[in-house]
Formats: C-alpha cells, sequence, structure tokens
C-alpha cells in the first residue's frame, strides 16, 4: 500500500508542474490569448498607453477580454496596496459596460457587430482605447 500512495504522490506533483506555466496561463499576460487587453501598470496617468495593445482589431464574434494588470499600490478612492480598479466602457454607452475591475480581475465581452467601437476607463476618463472587429 505505501507504494501506491508513493506512485499517487509523484503522479500528483507531475500533474501539478505541467499546469503551472501552461499556455493558458491567462494570470501571465505573454500567455494570454490573442485577443487580450492589459490595463497597465500606471494606467490613470497613461491616456492612450493605459491599454495593451492600443489600438486593437480581432474578427467579430470572437470573445476580448480585459486584465486589469494595474497592480502597482495606488491613492485615492480606487486604489490601495494591491494596486487600482478600473471600469471599461464603450464611449457610446451602451455597446458594452464591465463594471469595476479589481486588479488582477478581467472583463470579457463578445461582439456580434463589425465595425469600430471607441471606449475609455468610467474611473478615470483620460484612459482611452479604440477597438477594430473586422467581419
Amino acid at each position: 500500500m505505501p507504494r501506491v500512495h508513493h506512485l499517487l504522490g509523484i503522479l500528483a506533483a507531475a500533474a501539478a508542474t505541467a499546469c503551472a506555466g501552461s499556455p493558458t496561463d491567462i494570470n501571465t499576460p505573454n500567455k494570454r490569448p490573442a485577443n487580450s487587453i492589459s490595463i497597465v501598470a500606471g494606467a490613470e496617468t497613461k491616456g492612450t498607453s493605459a491599454f495593451n495593445p492600443n489600438p486593437h482589431e480581432f474578427s467579430i464574434r470572437s470573445p476580448l477580454s480585459w486584465f486589469n494588470d494595474d497592480e502597482q499600490p495606488a491613492g485615492g478612492q480606487y486604489g490601495g496596496s494591491n494596486g487600482t480598479i478600473h471600469n471599461i466602457a464603450s464611449d457610446d454607452g451602451v455597446s458594452f459596460v464591465s463594471g469595476n475591475i479589481q486588479p488582477g480581475g478581467s472583463f470579457q465581452h463578445t461582439f456580434a457587430a463589425a465595425g469600430t467601437y471607441n471606449y475609455h476607463c468610467n474611473i478615470h476618463p483620460t484612459m482611452r482605447g479604440t477597438l477594430t472587429v473586422t467581419p
């Protein structure tokens, strides 16, 4: 019986190692899907550089994700020791709105219509981005 427990322990360790750093690890910016936008550290002061990439072009009906990578300690009502809260919204006010995205959190939206969409952070309106959705 001890051999079975030992073997199970080895298999569990191997599985954990195989999963760590897998290509789908969404917490690692360079391993995210192509349709991902990072809200960069210190974004509230970076204008159009607050989003990476910006502008961004992608195909219709492909989910797009924003990841709040702004984990730099910040002050103010939406800042804290673990980063800054952001809120993504289309400039038209109806196409999409995220609600508050905590540091380390994300928001996903799938576009049903091709076109150009301008967006911003409702909390920090100088943060601006542009999306081009192709058919």
